[in-house]
């Protein structure tokens, strides 16, 4: 018997450990799963609705993964060697208030995995005709599915409700994190490339600023490099000190941590 449900409801089923001699509880970021009898019960947000497919299309992503490691020699890159944000010191904004327009990639990991040829058509299609309920759920399915290369699973056991210390694993596979780490850091690079070629203020992640002029030269090179992006104007400011350094935007109110 499988049973879908949602994540929330966890504390309802482990209610029912004291029943059972053995339980095996799987944990990742996005989903629990609860292995006991013969049940065995998926728990992620928003339960039932959606989760067939989603969990399909993760399936397809690390089928995808596999045949591209097979043909590909993939360079191994840590987290900490990645520059996930970037402040150009040489546009010598500190202290000062100025216009700049936020450039902001879509979907910039699950794009840069397509085009490296990661991620293979069969999978695209299968992605977009997904009937998602919204935006927000479509965007989460492909970071869960992504996202899911990286993913450290904890799988702890129960033995007639009380958690046996001894036994717990963590277990992820390297050859998936290695392919993650590398679409991220192929974005990063991207990010530093163009952020240089028009003398950038900063970059986060996948989200870009520049000064207003640059926005048709930056438009032109995300396009030819695959990216969907949506522009918008904010008021920025740049804080440089010994103590604490950020990169803040005015209608967000965000401060962005600075190298």
């Amino acid at each position: 018997m499988v049973v879908y449900d949602d994540i929330e409801n966890f504390n309802s089923y482990k209610r029912l450990f004291d029943n059972f001699k053995e339980v095996k509880v799987s944990k990742t970021k996005y989903s629990i799963k609860i292995d006991y009898g013969k049940r065995k019960v998926f728990l992620n947000k928003g339960g039932e609705s959606g989760n067939n497919s989603v969990l399909q299309l993760i399936s397809k992503v690390k089928k995808d993964t596999e045949n591209y490691i097979k043909g590909n020699k993939i360079e191994t890159v840590n987290s900490s060697e990645i520059f996930w944000y970037y402040y150009n010191e040489l546009t010598d904004r500190n202290g000062k208030q100025f216009e700049v327009a936020k450039i902001d990639l879509n979907s910039a990991y699950w794009t840069k995995a397509i085009n490296l040829g990661i991620i293979s058509k069969d999978t695209i299609e299968y992605f977009e005709n997904i009937k998602f309920d919204s935006i927000k759920e479509k965007k989460g399915a492909r970071l869960k599915a992504l996202g899911s290369l990286a993913t450290v699973k904890s799988i702890d056991y129960y033995n007639f409700g009380k958690k046996n210390q001894e036994f717990s694993d963590l277990i992820f596979n390297e050859k998936y994190r290695n392919l993650y780490m590398y679409i991220c850091n192929s974005v990063a690079e991207d990010m530093q490339t163009v952020l240089g070629l028009v003398n950038g203020v900063y970059y986060y992640w996948d989200c870009i600023f520049v000064d207003l002029d640059s926005i048709q030269n930056v438009s032109d090179i995300f396009e030819s490099l695959g990216y969907n992006f949506t522009i918008e104007k904010d008021t920025a400011e740049v804080f440089l000190s010994q103590n604490i350094s950020y990169f803040y935007c005015e209608k967000t109110g965000v401060k962005y941590p600075i190298n």
